[in-house]
């Protein structure tokens, strides 16, 4: 996939280290991005935080983008590094024994989807560092099992325990909201 021109002509002025180009970027950007941020953080603040990490990896490795694929997919990988960087120092991730025994079924669980977005994306900032990175990596950034089992140093199957003690948790969740709004109604 080919860039635009004005895209091109932004790109080369980040490579260059022109400011101007750079907050055309950043504003051009920084809205979904922040979204993507917004993910891995346990609130806004943390997610402005990882944002302005991420936009700094970017600027310091835009060269390495050559044009293959998409400038945005790009951004977006550099962002969820960023992301998963500021998680280990600021909340070292600590993850549960091996769960090799648990059912390879339940590791294709996905939380319910008939709640507005919002409340998911706050239900998702509860969890824990560990099992919201790895929901996020797993439910909205598609990665496999291995691919987050070497991007966290860990092994697979805790990958794969993780993932599912999240959705259990986010499903628990989703139900108490439920009944909470089932009694409002009634």
């Amino acid at each position: 996939m080919t860039i635009n021109p004005a895209s091109d002509a932004i790109l080369n002025g980040c490579r260059c280290g022109n400011l101007q180009a750079q907050q055309q970027l950043f504003e051009h950007y920084s809205a979904s991005l922040f979204g993507v941020c917004l993910r891995y953080a346990r609130d806004r603040p943390e997610a402005q935080d990882i944002l302005q990490e991420a936009f700094l990896a970017i600027f310091r490795d835009i060269r390495q983008f050559n044009g293959n694929g998409s400038l945005e997919g790009w951004l977006r990988k550099v962002t969820i590094r960023a992301a998963l960087q500021h998680l280990r120092r600021r909340n070292p991730l600590r993850f549960a024994a091996d769960y090799a025994e648990l059912p390879p079924q339940t590791f294709n669980m996905l939380p319910d989807t008939d709640f507005q977005q919002e409340h998911i994306r706050l239900l998702v900032q509860e969890l824990p560092p560990g099992y919201r990175c790895i929901f996020n990596l797993r439910c909205l950034e598609d990665f496999s099992y291995a691919e987050i089992a070497a991007e966290l140093g860990i092994a697979e199957s805790s990958a794969r325990s993780q993932y599912t003690r999240a959705c259990q948790l986010l499903r628990k969740r989703l139900e108490l909201l439920s009944l909470r709004e089932f009694r409002d109604v009634s």
